[in-house]
């Protein structure tokens, strides 16, 4: 067994991950802007949330300029995050969703 990133793996012989023991813990929250917002309207919004995950020092990934997934690590808290991006979809300009982070499968 080997820990890689928060997650405890079963490594194969070819060292590729071969059975998942352990999740970490961590959640994802991921916000998508609707499209057709005025360029003003979307640049506040994403250097305001930009600002935010640094400050709160999250890690996240963009998608483009519209569609941002947060990495949310156990007993963060991360309540202006939510707040920010509560006002965007409470304005109707983006739909957000919680969810916790799973592995890759290519099983069904």
């Amino acid at each position: 067994m080997q820990a890689l990133g928060s997650h405890q793996v079963v490594l194969s012989d070819a060292d590729e991950v071969a059975e998942l023991v352990a999740l970490s813990s961590h959640r994802v929250l991921r916000l998508l802007f609707v499209p057709g917002l005025p360029p003003a309207q979307l640049n506040g919004a994403v250097d305001r949330i930009k600002k935010e995950i640094g400050m709160a020092g999250l890690l996240s990934e963009w998608s483009g300029d519209r569609h941002v997934a947060v990495d949310i690590p156990p007993n963060t808290d991360a309540s202006q995050l939510f707040a920010i991006m509560e006002h965007e979809v409470t304005e109707g300009r983006a739909f957000w969703e919680w969810a916790d982070a799973m592995p890759f499968s290519a099983r069904r």
